[in-house]
């Protein structure tokens, strides 16, 4: 007896026979093509943990709606509202993403001491890959 596993199909047992394709559905195509998201799980000095993920554009245009207009051009506010909208989870207990100021406002507030270390980290983890030295020799026309 053969047991047949999902995405196979049933053959004679004259020999082996190569699996079936599976087309992708709408669905798969468009998760597959969009861009992975950068995740990470920071644990800082206070034995705290926060997961992060670095925003797309959606997020930014969602946590800006969420500062509203007054804020948004405060760059002290939108900056932390900013970092706030990226913690996913604070102990490894999920955190929904603020749709309000007042959900901004709060996060922060459980983040608290801890926002220094929280956004150095978050720095180091989602700094892009820059060359270690400059060759002038390599970029010549």
């Amino acid at each position: 007896m053969k047991i047949i596993q999902a995405g196979e199909t049933a053959a004679p047992e004259t020999g082996p026979v190569a699996p079936a394709v599976q087309t992708p559905t709408p669905s798969q195509t468009i998760v597959a093509a969009a861009p992975s998201k950068k995740v990470a799980e920071i644990e800082l000095s206070s034995g705290r943990t926060f997961t992060v993920r670095k925003l797309g554009p959606l997020d930014r245009m969602l946590a800006s709606k969420a500062i509203g207009s007054e804020h948004v051009v405060n760059a002290l506010y939108a900056n932390y509202a900013m970092i706030a909208c990226s913690v996913t989870a604070i102990d490894r207990q999920p955190v929904s993403m603020p749709s309000s100021q007042s959900q901004i406002e709060a996060l922060v507030f459980r983040i608290g001491e801890d926002w220094d270390e929280l956004t150095d980290e978050m720095g180091k983890v989602f700094k892009t890959a820059e060359p270690d030295t400059f060759d002038p020799d390599a970029v010549k026309n």
